[in-house]
């Protein structure tokens, strides 16, 4: 079984997405039984049910009118906080 991006998968609905995983697994089991020929047919289906993510995602992208916008950087600092060191107290 060929996986669909995690682009394609982020424009599914929660159904599709239902439907998606379970056509997975099914495909998967195909596989596993050597059942080949069976799971070219799932394969086939997660494609017809790719089909209208995949176009979307091409309008998208190929968007000439709209700039190409830069999100500020995200900086994470996993480093443990270190107490503040307080005078000694005369």
């Amino acid at each position: 079984m060929r996986p669909i991006s995690v682009q394609v998968r982020g424009l599914f609905s929660r159904e599709e997405m239902d439907r998606y995983n379970n056509l997975w697994e099914v495909g998967k089991f195909c596989e596993s039984q050597g059942r080949f020929d069976l799971a070219r047919i799932v394969q086939h289906e997660v494609e017809l049910l790719a089909q209208p993510a995949v176009e979307k995602l091409r309008t998208y992208e190929n968007r000439a009118d709209s700039p190409t916008t830069v999100g500020a950087p995200v900086i994470i600092d996993n480093r443990p906080r270190q107490a503040a060191v307080e005078p000694p107290q005369e």
